[in-house]
């Protein structure tokens, strides 16, 4: 009873998380519609999370459900914390947070040795190698605050991580539905998602960027 009670949250939180993140996508970046749909999708798809890892550490054990949570949480967080750092050195609570994962990404790793469950290993280590190019990432920027000094980098970053936890989502969603296609329907969303974000890494920064001068113009002929 509670497991049903648990996987109808999980579910109706990442449906709805995924319609805010589609409007988000939609709307004019920065913008208050933008704004708006992009916390909700926060507020969503934390929920999912929180359901996805109360079924895995509880439930049931499935590596690549618990590769995924992890991925979507941290990207989530992080693609969240961009917004308020932008070209600002990590603070004490990002530093936890990058511990944590890093702890738990080392904790699944160990585990991964004596796993006896059946799923597709390729996928698995895709995502949790991802994850860890990620996690190397912001470490090397706890220690070298001035890595990067580009000033809009923080919106590729926001882009990026957003993004990631976005794909991440749909691509837990599609392999849990369509389990019995394993394991196209963990290969083939997880492909899609690389170049989703591909094309987001290119087409967004120049929508904001075409955004933010008609914005200058509109002000320009205000005044």
């Amino acid at each position: 009873m509670l497991h049903q009670i648990n996987i109808s949250i999980h579910v109706l939180s990442g449906l709805i998380a995924i319609i805010m993140a589609i409007v988000a996508y939609a709307s004019v970046k920065g913008g208050t519609t933008h704004r708006k749909y992009g916390r909700w999708f926060l507020a969503f798809i934390t929920l999912t999370i929180a359901t996805a890892a109360l079924g895995v550490l509880v439930f049931r054990d499935r590596p690549f459900l618990t590769v995924v949570t992890l991925q979507a949480a941290y990207m989530a967080y992080t693609g969240f914390r961009v917004l308020k750092l932008k070209s600002r050195p990590f603070q004490l609570v990002d530093v936890l947070v990058l511990a944590g994962a890093i702890l738990l990404v080392g904790n699944f790793f160990l585990k991964l040795q004596s796993a006896n469950i059946v799923w597709n290993q390729r996928v698995v280590w895709y995502i949790l190698l991802y994850l860890c190019l990620i996690l190397a990432f912001d470490l090397l920027r706890v220690f070298w605050p001035g890595l990067i000094k580009q000033p809009k980098f923080w919106l590729y970053d926001h882009i990026f991580r957003m993004t990631g936890a976005f794909t991440a989502l749909v691509s837990a969603g599609i392999g849990t539905v369509m389990s019995g296609w394993e394991p196209w329907s963990q290969i083939v969303p997880a492909f899609l998602a690389t170049w989703w974000l591909v094309f987001c890494l290119i087409w967004f920064p120049r929508r904001h960027k075409v955004t933010s001068e008609q914005s200058a113009d509109s002000s320009s002929v205000h005044h």
